[in-house]
């Protein structure tokens, strides 16, 4: 939320100091694509990731705070160890799709810190094609103009 005040207040002592609407337009479209690209890198490599995770069986143990961000994520016990998920839970229908006791098929990344779910796949995958097919369009439309 902050980062979309600053955006705005910029762009306000943009036009206050004279500056075209043009160039403005031509800097929102920059920022736009820089966050597409930023997005589509960090999702080539969680996918990379899930690509060589290993399949495994793992029991949904519990919601807590994540060991790598301030996210809360879901945690898993896989062979008498703890991992958490890779990607932060859904804060709304946590308790309809993350289910005390139930076993999971999970993704195991290869130095065992976190696992993919479902959820995270789904993530990764969507997002993954989502994002490429929004800058493949984005670059068409550019093109066309």
């Amino acid at each position: 939320m902050e980062f979309v005040l600053v955006l705005v207040v910029i762009a306000v002592l943009c036009l206050i100091l004279g500056v075209k609407l043009s160039y403005l337009i031509f800097a929102a479209a920059a920022l736009a694509a820089l966050i597409i690209a930023a997005s589509e890198l960090l999702l080539t490599v969680f996918f990379i990731r899930l690509l060589f995770a290993r399949k495994q069986k793992a029991e949904f143990s519990r919601i807590g705070k994540s060991p790598y961000n301030r996210f809360k994520v879901a945690y898993y016990n896989l062979g008498g160890e703890e991992y958490p998920n890779v990607f932060p839970e859904e804060g709304f229908l946590s308790s309809k799709l993350y289910r005390s006791g139930r076993v999971y098929t999970v993704f195991l990344s290869r130095n065992k810190k976190f696992v993919f779910d479902k959820f995270s796949c789904a993530t990764c995958i969507l997002g993954f094609i989502l994002t490429a097919a929004t800058a493949a369009a984005a670059v068409m439309i550019l093109t066309k103009i």
